[in-house]
């Protein structure tokens, strides 16, 4: 067990050798001061661009960690200097030269991942570019760390643990305010059930009717069912956008769901007329556009009911991040026998959908990186909420303090990184 114990001047000299070779460390010791004081001035830059949130609160963290080190590196400096009896309490460790050499490796390492991550900020926007911009600053208190364990094995100087910062809360959140009744659509506004963000959409048809009588949300032209799986008791969420549907056909409906089951993720186009698939094949080729995107060629798996196709796990996840901030879908389904089935539909309220489907089978709905997912982990670990060893491996640890974070600040504990719940973590989007 390490005791404590006092440095003082005399104390100094005598573990250090005679002579020049004071001079060189103490050389040393003003070049270690210097860059540490470059860094202070880097970091006070970076907190007076933030009014708040962890990205504030991990740059003065890491100030704090700075000012540590500029202070026991400057109070060594002055006793080898001048002989001055300057008493700092530290724990007592031995210089280890050879551990100090490999710090300078990790040291140069974590600088390379620092300007990467500054790269990607760069180039990114939105979000995106706030969770960047958040490991950017992770990085660098890593950074800082290390290069406390540096000057920890050359000059035999511990330092103290910096406390936890912590946890941001959001503001309380009152009622919803009122819809506003637009013009030209006073019945759609008087149901119920209308959404009052999208007062143009006709709410008297039958499904969004049927949904309100059975508890479900409506988001746009999105009906949005939550359940637990009959088998597992994990959250179920269908969402279908009804856009397409009418009410004259009697071939039944025509919609585009989207789904996760029991842990699995899914987007599923529907329509009413059996499909008949290609010899061998158990798969459509299917056409797609996204806005005013250029159209697509891929294949979709073809549904036990011969009644449409399907796109399942992590290839679906991929296309639900696509269309998140889409307005429009066309997809065209061609069966094995060439016939074609088109359908359109309008996303108004996609983005409660898909963060629905995400919350439940446990994604985020933004294209993270594993760096990404190390930054979240060491922001939940600096706001007191334990994700175990920052790895960028979104396991069960990380899940756990992700929904200890969401049910402290109100938000629905599905354990993924999802946008409300980064915003509340403090990285609010630039757009």
């Amino acid at each position: 067990m390490m005791k404590l114990r006092t440095l003082t001047a005399s104390l100094l000299i005598s573990t250090c050798l005679a002579g020049h070779t004071m001079a060189q460390e103490s050389s040393a010791l003003d070049a270690e001061i210097a860059a540490i004081d470059s860094q202070i001035t880097e970091v006070d830059a970076t907190i007076a661009r933030y009014d708040g949130g962890l990205i504030r609160m991990l740059a003065e963290s890491r100030r704090e960690a700075l000012l540590l080190l500029r202070t026991i590196v400057e109070a060594r400096q002055e006793a080898e200097a001048a002989g001055a009896t300057i008493e700092v309490t530290v724990p007592a460790v031995e210089p280890d030269p050879e551990r100090a050499e490999h710090l300078l490796g990790e040291m140069a390492a974590q600088q390379q991942r620092v300007e990467a991550a500054e790269q990607e900020a760069a180039s990114a926007g939105g979000l995106i570019q706030a969770v960047a911009l958040s490991r950017v600053e992770t990085e660098k208190l890593t950074l800082a760390q290390l290069q406390m364990a540096y000057l920890q094995a050359r000059y035999g100087i511990a330092f103290p643990v910096t406390p936890q910062v912590a946890a941001p809360t959001t503001p309380s959140q009152g009622a919803p305010s009122p819809a506003a009744t637009a013009d030209g659509d006073e019945v759609t506004a008087a149901l119920p059930w209308a959404d009052p963000d999208h007062p143009a959409i006709d709410y008297s048809l039958a499904p969004f009717e049927q949904a309100h009588n059975e508890g479900d949300r409506i988001s746009g032209w999105w009906v949005i069912n939550e359940e637990r799986a009959a088998i597992d008791d994990s959250p179920s969420v269908v969402a279908i956008n009804y856009s397409a549907y009418d009410a004259r056909s009697f071939s039944g409906i025509t919609a585009l769901l989207a789904q996760c089951r029991e842990g699995e993720t899914s987007i599923v186009f529907v329509q009413d007329d059996f499909l008949m698939s290609a010899i061998r094949r158990n798969s459509f080729d299917i056409n797609y556009r996204i806005d005013d995107a250029p159209a697509q060629s891929t294949r979709w798996n073809e549904l036990t009911n011969n009644k449409g196709a399907g796109l399942f796990g992590s290839a679906s996840e991929g296309f639900l991040r696509d269309l998140y901030d889409a307005e429009e879908f066309f997809i065209r389904l061609t069966d094995g026998n060439g016939r074609r089935y088109d359908a359109e539909f309008d996303l108004a309220g996609i983005q409660e959908a898909i963060e629905a489907v995400a919350g439940a089978c446990g994604w985020s709905t933004l294209d993270l990186s594993r760096d990404d997912y190390r930054a979240i982990q060491t922001m939940l670990n600096a706001g007191g909420f334990d994700a175990g060893t920052p790895d960028g491996v979104w396991g069960n640890g990380s899940r756990n303090a992700m929904r200890a974070f969401q049910e402290q600040n109100g938000l629905a504990p599905t354990g993924a990184p999802d946008r409300a719940t980064l915003e509340a973590l403090g990285i609010q989007s630039s757009d």
